[in-house]
């Protein structure tokens, strides 16, 4: 996993790669990456990922730093990255689980959809996703066998591994569904017309946000009306169209203030912003203080984490 950068892309942002050449799926346990961080004493920093991970914690306790946000880490917690997001994954001495990296192309060329992959409801949608808990009564003899069966066909690269190797993945995300059903956070089912003007609104929020600050953009792509996109997803979600692209344009402004040090005024033209003035007024609005200030208490806030947490880094 190699780290690039650009003028353009101040936060690092590592490619998938195994002995400095790239790759598509990648496993590990995370005693192996514990042991590989500690003999080269490599400080980890927040950064993006251009691939999907999934970390399995079965043992050990910490705190993941997703997107600016501290969830704690607990024994039977599956986190689930996209490739946008920014993390920090801070285990204190004595973990054990399971990682696993892959890309797009890699679901792609493997029989897994995109549109499944990300409608499976862990993946980032432009919306929250918390990660997954697995309850205490929760018989995980099927999991775990599927992760055995996994970090076996990689480590044995047998004719169609790949191929297995997706298909194994698949299973093991529809037993993650499983067990995010009984604990009473399943999605409901959407009617289909509705639920497809949400998914492209989605995916269209994410590859524009940055240009289209307005609702009729959005709407006008899709041939339909603002208004009508806006009873859509304030039925189904609880939240405007205007609500969507104002937090979507807010997390990455709260992206670079966290994890970088490009200034507010440039932040601003990333985001589309011609007058900076306009985006520090809405960034204040919406966050209750100024771009610099939420920076400044936010970085203090993860630097006065316990010294030993910080140690052990994914």
């Amino acid at each position: 996993m190699t780290k690039n950068t650009s003028p353009k892309e101040p936060i690092a942002s590592l490619d998938l790669r195994k002995e400095g050449l790239p790759v598509h799926f990648f496993y590990k346990t995370m005693e192996e990456i514990a042991t590989e961080i500690e003999a080269t004493s490599i400080a980890s920093t927040p950064h993006r990922h251009n691939y999907y991970s999934i970390i399995w914690v079965r043992e050990g306790t910490g705190k993941h730093f997703i997107d600016f946000k501290n969830y704690s880490v607990a024994p039977g917690t599956i986190f689930f990255i996209s490739p946008e997001q920014v993390h920090d994954l801070r285990m204190d001495p004595g973990h054990a689980g399971d990682v696993m990296l892959f890309t797009t192309d890699f679901i792609e060329q493997n029989g897994i959809p995109v549109n499944w992959l990300q409608e499976s409801g862990f993946f980032f949608r432009c919306d929250d996703v918390s990660p997954l808990l697995i309850p205490l009564h929760y018989d995980i003899t099927s999991l775990r066998s599927t992760i055995s069966q996994i970090a076996k066909e990689y480590k044995d690269q047998s004719s169609f591994y790949n191929e297995a190797i997706a298909a194994l993945l698949k299973l093991f995300l529809l037993e993650c569904k499983r067990i995010r059903a009984i604990t009473g956070h399943a999605t409901e089912e959407r009617l289909y017309a509705k639920a497809q003007i949400i998914k492209q609104f989605k995916d269209l929020l994410d590859a524009n946000f940055q240009q289209w600050h307005k609702v009729s953009d959005y709407a006008a792509e899709l041939h339909i009306t603002p208004n009508y996109l806006n009873e859509v997803l304030s039925n189904e979600t609880g939240m405007s169209a205007k609500d969507f692209i104002i937090n979507r344009i807010m997390l990455e402004a709260k992206r670079y203030a966290t994890y970088s040090q490009t200034s507010a005024k440039e932040v601003a033209y990333q985001l589309g912003f011609d007058d900076p003035a306009h985006f520090s007024k809405l960034f204040r609005q919406h966050q209750g203080d100024s771009f610099t200030g939420f920076r400044e208490n936010l970085q203090q806030s993860m630097e006065t984490q316990p010294a030993d947490s910080r140690k052990n880094k994914q």
